[in-house]
């Protein structure tokens, strides 16, 4: 067993195949034996994410996520298989979470975008291994961009009623993924630890950085975007409560006035609504398949 994470991409071609009436079913699905299968498929670990990708109401994408619970070799019939019920030997059982008519995808064009290459139609029932470990298709860091843009907009909001700091930081976050972006929560600069960045790449220096205060030393949280404006040439962006905004604007328009100008100060609650615009524009859009 390795001790790295993993986690899988299975193409599905369409759900609306009859096939796939044994995952919604029993949460069964099965690969055939031949050399590249049998290899990523020895390399799925019990209790790893897997990812389901196919065609649903004409929009392809990633709608399902599983968590593997079984996985086993069987050359019995499946019933559901009727195309070739003895022809998937390569068996695995997930938990299935999630339904699929409520699920806001991952499109074809964003996997894309992450580096995928998407999967063709003879690929049905192939499978993808991400990892850091011989054998794998792609990287797990490369799995993490897809879980967490399909959590950002399918999992319920990150808060309760009250907004505190690390609800906060989470609504910023899952607006980051919303909007494409690679959101860091917590980046380390010179000793400081920034709330949230955005980058545009990977490599590159956050464009965007935000520190949430509610309580505590507002110079503080200044002082960490002002280094970040002066290392990265990041945009700064205060997030505050209503009755901050002003004694924010004040101090930072003498200790700090060389940020002033570039300064965004943004209330708690204009960032939840945000990210519930966000959310629901994203929903849409992959509806309409605009990806």
């Amino acid at each position: 067993m390795s001790l790295k994470p993993i986690g899988a991409l299975v193409n599905v071609l369409n759900f609306s195949h009859p096939h796939v009436k044994s995952l919604f079913n029993e949460g069964l699905w099965g690969f055939p034996d031949n050399t590249v299968n049998r290899k990523r498929w020895n390399l799925l670990e019990i209790g790893c994410t897997i990812f389901f990708y196919g065609n649903y109401n004409n929009n392809k994408g990633v709608y399902l996520k599983g968590i593997l619970k079984e996985k086993f070799e069987s050359h019995e019939p499946v019933k559901y298989w009727i195309q070739n019920p003895t022809g998937y030997p390569l068996q695995i059982r997930v938990d299935i979470l999630g339904k699929l008519e409520e699920v806001t995808p991952v499109l074809k064009g964003e996997l894309t975008d992450f580096g995928v290459k998407v999967f063709r139609a003879l690929d049905r029932w192939s499978l993808l291994i991400f990892g850091d470990i011989p054998g794998a298709t792609y990287s797990f860091e490369m799995f993490k961009r897809i879980e967490e843009n399909y959590e950002a907009r399918n999992k319920k909001p990150p808060y309760k009623t009250e907004l505190d700091h690390e609800t906060v930081k989470e609504l910023i976050h899952q607006i980051g993924l919303l909007q494409e972006k690679i959101s860091i929560k917590e980046m380390e600069l010179d000793g400081y630890k920034i709330d949230v960045v955005w980058k545009r790449l990977q490599r590159a220096d956050p464009y965007i950085v935000f520190e949430v205060h509610i309580h505590g030393n507002l110079e503080e949280a200044l002082t960490k975007l002002k280094h970040a404006r002066d290392m990265w040439n990041a945009k700064p962006i205060l997030v505050t409560t209503k009755d901050q905004t002003s004694v924010a604007y004040n101090v930072a328009s003498g200790a700090f006035h060389e940020i002033i100008d570039e300064l965004k100060i943004i209330t708690l609650e204009e960032i939840s609504a945000l990210y519930e615009k966000k959310k629901e524009f994203r929903s849409f859009e992959s509806k309409l398949g605009l990806h």
